[in-house]
């Protein structure tokens, strides 16, 4: 979504530091805690496997995140299903 936002402004990102600096830019504090955490959770779910804990810390920023850029970019980018 950091992509997405960024090639609106015809911006593009050729490494992880340039994602992080627009991100601190363009972004409020919370949201980018929220991404960071997620960013750095990856490791830790994929090669320590199961964390329930730390999962659920991953899904609910994940929550988060995607509220801010469906308000951001005012569109559904999630729809709950029964």
């Amino acid at each position: 979504m950091i992509e997405a936002d960024a090639a609106r402004n015809n911006e593009h990102f050729g490494d992880h530091r340039s994602r992080h600096e627009y991100s601190n830019k363009n972004f409020p504090t919370e949201i980018n805690k929220a991404i960071r955490k997620i960013w750095f959770a990856y490791a830790d779910l994929g090669y320590d496997g199961a964390n329930g804990k730390r999962a659920k810390a991953v899904v609910d920023n994940l929550k988060m995140i995607v509220k801010f850029f469906e308000n951001r970019f005012g569109i559904k980018i999630y729809e709950k299903r029964n």
